[in-house]
């Protein structure tokens, strides 16, 4: 999932939280898994959803429905943004 987030090149970079790392992770994950209702990890969240398992945000990415469910959550794709005019 990193990866596929990593070819992005988001803008804003995205929060990741490596929670199989943690000190706390076997308080954590089960915490993560009520607050999100999704029972494993990793777990993707855009605008505050959660975006399914790590295969079905494969397809995502290949169909470009991640890529609209960034952009409609205000992330850029590629760091785009409008540029300004140079006066």
């Amino acid at each position: 999932m990193k990866a596929i987030l990593a070819d992005f090149n988001l803008n804003p970079e995205p929060t990741i939280i490596e929670v199989d790392t943690r000190e706390d992770a076997k308080i954590l994950a089960p915490m993560l898994a009520r607050l999100t209702s999704f029972p494993e990890l990793p777990i993707l969240l855009i605008g505050g959803n959660v975006v399914g398992s790590t295969e079905q945000i494969k397809a995502l990415a290949t169909n470009g429905e991640l890529q609209k469910m960034i952009t409609t959550a205000g992330g850029r794709i590629d760091g785009q943004r409008k540029k300004k005019s140079k006066k």
